[in-house]
């Protein structure tokens, strides 16, 4: 009788033992949703507001010259209208005006692409540097919540309430790093012929 009592009890210590064990295991895995943290924390809106506000001081640096192009494509389209190829060829000075026409529009290709790629490596920059202060946010979260794991839930098909802690990472990102350096790259200009 001894020995059945001890099998028994054994037993349920080894079923209490194997359901508290993924109990415990799941209140140390943690979920954040990192695309909420970067579109509602401050540091995210503050982000978004300055790539914003550089992008549109790009193109308009680079409209006086799209529009001075607009403006002669205009008047050589005024002045080459009902002329034949052959017409156009017989005048050396519009050839050249058409000649000169193409390389300014492809110096503005240039500087426009430049300007995107600029624009591409400073959103990197500041993603970078919102991704290591978020970083810091969810490590604080994590520790005070004892968590072992932290998951981004684009990766989760299911989470529970308590075991997500968006909230309290936005929460913390505002009090430690409201806003973020958002630098602008600016890159060489490349030679002409040269490639990119």
């Amino acid at each position: 009788m001894f020995q059945v009592k001890n099998y028994v009890a054994a037993a349920c210590v080894a079923l209490a033992c194997a359901v508290a064990a993924p109990v415990a295991l799941a209140q140390d895995v943690l979920v954040v949703n990192a695309q909420r943290v970067l579109r509602d924390s401050q540091a995210g809106q503050d982000m978004y507001q300055k790539l914003q506000q550089i992008g549109e001081t790009m193109q308009s640096e680079m409209a006086p010259e799209q529009q001075a192009l607009q403006t002669e494509l205009t008047s050589l389209e005024t002045r080459t209208q009902g002329m034949t190829a052959e017409q156009i060829q017989a005048d050396p000075a519009l050839v050249q005006q058409l000649q000169a026409y193409q390389r300014k529009l492809q110096t503005n290709a240039q500087k426009a692409d430049r300007r995107s790629r600029e624009l591409a490596q400073t959103e990197r920059n500041a993603l970078a540097s919102f991704s290591d202060a978020m970083e810091g946010a969810v490590e604080t979260v994590r520790a005070r919540r004892n968590g072992q794991v932290v998951l981004v839930d684009a990766n989760v098909y299911s989470v529970t309430a308590e075991a997500d802690i968006t909230s309290e990472v936005i929460t913390q990102l505002n009090s430690t790093t409201p806003t973020i350096a958002v630098t602008r790259v600016t890159l060489p200009a490349t030679p002409a012929g040269t490639p990119q």
